[in-house]
């Protein structure tokens, strides 16, 4: 779950600024040496030059261009080297590319605006977020240096010369530097609990009539109170598979408000890719980023990064749904995320909460929290589902006794794989919904949308064309990456 959300500084203090730096004398050019094998080290030096800044942009087309090849031969031999490292990585996500291709548009997106870094906030924080999550540290960063550089080497050939190299090496380290340093103040706000905590099933309940939406209540082993977090905020779940050799790691939505003696999750029963979707390993969790997977890179994916079978969804999500039972243990880390209502801001504007499916699970603890504060805040609940509505009974009581709350419930086809299908009655039935539902009249008015990638585009559409802007609205994608809204 990293959305283009709006980042809240009196929350997430914003990541440093770092700029280039012009060089008052030029250094000799070494274009005619190969880089050194240990080239990823950190620069003396931070800052880059300008002419440092220009060799970064110049070999960013041919990067770009091999992206694929890039990140294929990375995640390879650095997994080769160092299996331990599997342990930190969703197997399902490197099966399909999708980590590989996230790790190599990051990096080279920063590069592209290496000068503007503020556009770049969001997806940084959420990066730094989901790090915090995994429990990623400084000492990662190194390994990751040292094989990221190599594999441009490799793309980049005779052009990758010891001045390129020195370029791209200080280009990575800025950004591992405001990363590290964004996570170490992540990591300070977790105080107590900086890592792995045993957590033990206390209530397993369905959502669903289906039975396919399934919620975990979940009790620390050590019995100690636990802290509190933003609604719409996530935790990291690991847990051993028979048959794995690696531990597995999820994020899941919290999906209640903040209580020191619980927290719950709710997973959702993952069937598979849809038909449309069978063809293109990509799309096994709806994500569409990047150009579809050549057979090298299936075949990578198969020998050394994936050790998932393409033919079993769900791996962690079913097994929880279908083996863990009361009693049973898993491992959280400290709640995380830059998806969420802000409970202490004073602001009593209007919150429209709209979700697809199990998407609504990050925006009930948001209904449920602004009802419970009792300062007449207005919200709208808005829900798409294929069959049965999770949470709707508990969405409907909160409706009853609260009367700012406005409730809407769809019916619409989910295609395999949580993909929807926006048929045109669910586009009239949402299109229809009149100004007071979405509050399109009140320019204060903020949205949280959580779904499928196609219906968070369909929404924030809907919403923009009306005259919402895009800094009113937050989303939430399920999927390594980030989501931006298709123009």
């Amino acid at each position: 779950m990293v959305g283009t959300s709006t980042i809240h500084p009196s929350i997430n203090p914003p990541l440093p600024r770092i700029q280039t730096q012009a060089p008052t004398t030029e250094q000799p050019s070494n274009t005619g040496r190969a880089p050194t094998e240990h080239s990823s080290v950190l620069p003396t030096s931070m800052a880059l030059t300008r002419r440092e800044a220009e060799l970064v942009n110049e070999t960013i087309p041919a990067l770009r261009q091999h992206g694929e090849h890039i990140s294929t031969v990375f995640y390879k031999s650095m997994l080769r080297d160092h299996p331990e490292l599997n342990n930190y990585f969703n197997s399902v996500n490197m099966h399909t590319g999708r980590q590989p291709r996230a790790l190599t548009a990051l990096i080279l997106a920063f590069a592209s605006n290496i000068v503007n870094i503020s556009e770049l906030t969001p997806k940084l924080e959420r990066v730094a977020q989901k790090h915090a999550s995994l429990a990623i540290h400084p000492e990662h960063y190194e390994i990751v240096a040292k094989y990221l550089i190599r594999a441009f080497s490799a793309v980049l050939g005779p052009a990758m010369t010891s001045e390129v190299n020195v370029a791209w090496t200080k280009a990575y380290w800025l950004m591992a530097k405001m990363l590290t340093g964004r996570e170490a103040i992540i990591y300070k706000q977790f105080a107590n609990w900086p890592d792995w905590r045993p957590f033990s099933i206390a209530k397993k309940t369905p959502e669903t009539i289906e039975g396919d939406i399934v919620s975990f209540t979940l009790v620390p082993v050590d019995g100690k109170p636990l802290p509190s977090f933003k609604p719409g905020q996530y935790v990291t779940v690991r847990l051993k598979i028979k048959g794995h050799k690696y531990r597995q790691l999820r994020q899941y939505s919290l999906s209640d408000a903040p209580h020191p003696e619980s927290y719950r999750i709710t997973v959702k029963r993952d069937i598979g890719a849809s038909e449309d979707a069978k063809h293109d390993p990509r799309q096994f969790g709806s994500l569409d980023e990047g150009p579809p997977m050549s057979s090298a890179a299936s075949s990578a994916s198969d020998s050394s990064i994936g050790s998932v079978r393409p033919h079993r969804p769900g791996l962690v999500s079913n097994t929880l749904i279908d083996d863990f039972e009361v009693g049973d243990s898993v491992e959280l880390t400290h709640p995380a995320g830059e998806f969420f209502l802000d409970a202490e801001d004073p602001n009593t504007s209007p919150v429209v909460l709209i979700s697809a499916g199990a998407g609504a699970a990050p925006l009930y603890p948001m209904l449920k929290v602004v009802s419970q504060q009792g300062n007449g805040r207005p919200v709208s609940w808005i829900q798409a589902s294929r069959h049965d509505a999770p949470f709707r009974e508990r969405v409907e009581k909160i409706a009853k006794t609260d009367p700012n709350v406005r409730v809407k419930f769809f019916r619409s086809r989910l295609a395999d794989g949580d993909v929807i299908s926006l048929t045109s009655r669910f586009q009239e039935d949402f299109c229809g919904l009149n100004w007071e539902d979405l509050w399109l009249y009140n320019s204060l008015a903020h949205y949280y949308v959580c779904g499928p990638e196609k219906f968070m585009n369909e929404i924030g559409s809907h919403l923009q064309k009306n005259g919402v802007a895009p800094s009113r609205i937050q989303f939430e994608l399920y999927s390594v990456g980030s989501f931006e809204m298709k123009k």
